[in-house]
């Protein structure tokens, strides 16, 4: 049946540490408005019922929320029926091994560094995944996006890992947002067995002294030390260990800071690079976009094309640094979607 859709709404599902949502995209401020499921009672089959009652609104042509008509992932076509989960989505919050002076809970921490609590009341993932196999709801081709806090110390994950990766007749591809600061070696073993996966690695700076501003500790050298590590236990796959940087005002947004890093990359044998700029909590209340930060990132761009490095970028983040804006949703044609 052809209609207004996204992947998100027909084979997503987003854990956060409060909530269980459809969508953890960043397409407008209201996204998680409608769709939180709290860790209550039998949340997943509440969850089940909440997207089953999305999708048939989609088919008579009522989008979950506004933000959808401005989203870039939504699109008319032919949905099929079959509405295993393909989009996993892990962003905890619960625990971390460092204080990013650009982390996402800043407005929760009020810029203090937190540890946060490790065993949450409101993170039980395990259990969940296992129903979602047992019930046969996980798509072979399934795709899983890790992220925020640490997912190298969070309680569950390697059990997690421990579970998908040993799944014979799957081939799950993973998307690993990791600070790098301790090393896991079940991120490697998934590096090998999908080329979809990625382990991405926010070093943000070129130097000791940098990364203890951007991160708040003085991890710099265990950074280095085990991407190296990911580095040498990756034969076939090494061009998906991703070192990123993100542009932070006053703080490592210089040209000569961005060459360091990109030396640094070069000196330890990576082969991929994302740029980045720090845009989560303007994406969410949007601010004033600095001419600079948008300068910076094309320059950043353009050095890692010249120096023969392989470049990812976000989508999104492309049409912020063309039109100037953190609110990505004013600037985008409705009829266009």
């Amino acid at each position: 049946m052809i209609y207004k859709s996204c992947k998100y709404i027909q084979h997503g599902i987003a854990f956060r540490h409060d909530a269980v949502s459809i969508c953890n995209k960043l397409c407008g401020t209201k996204r998680y408005e409608k769709f939180n499921i709290n860790y209550e009672g039998d949340f997943y089959k509440k969850y089940i019922d909440v997207r089953n009652e999305a999708i048939e609104n989609c088919k008579k042509g009522i989008l979950p929320h506004d933000g959808c008509n401005y989203c870039p992932y939504v699109e008319e076509k032919d949905w099929d029926d079959e509405c295993k989960f393909k989009e996993i989505e892990i962003t905890h919050w619960v625990h971390c091994n460092c204080g990013c002076c650009y982390c996402a809970m800043l407005p929760v921490t009020k810029g203090k560094m937190v540890k946060f609590k490790q065993n949450s009341p409101y993170v039980k993932l395990l259990p969940v995944i296992k129903r979602m196999l047992k019930d046969g709801m996980i798509a072979d081709d399934a795709f899983f996006s890790v992220t925020g806090g640490e997912l190298t110390v969070l309680k569950e994950f390697p059990d997690i890992m421990k579970l998908l990766l040993k799944q014979k007749n799957a081939s799950y591809g993973f998307c690993l947002q990791t600070n790098g600061i301790k090393y896991e070696k079940l991120l490697s073993e998934a590096l090998e067995r999908d080329r979809r996966t990625s382990i991405v690695i926010s070093i943000d700076a070129g130097t000791r002294e940098m990364f203890k501003k951007m991160k708040r500790v003085d991890k710099f050298n265990d950074v280095i030390n085990n991407i190296k590590h990911y580095l040498r236990n990756t034969k076939t796959n090494k061009d998906r260990v991703v070192a990123k940087y993100i542009i932070v005002p006053n703080v490592n947004d210089s040209k000569e800071e961005i060459d360091k890093w990109i030396a640094l990359c070069k000196d330890i044998g990576i082969k991929t690079m994302q740029p980045s700029i720090e845009f989560c909590s303007q994406v969410v209340s949007p601010g004033i976009f600095r001419q600079k930060q948008g300068e910076l990132y094309k320059y950043m761009k353009s050095q890692i094309i010249e120096n023969g490095f392989e470049i990812i970028t976000y989508d999104f983040l492309e049409e912020i640094i063309k039109n100037e804006s953190f609110d990505i949703t004013i600037k985008r044609d409705k009829s266009a979607v």
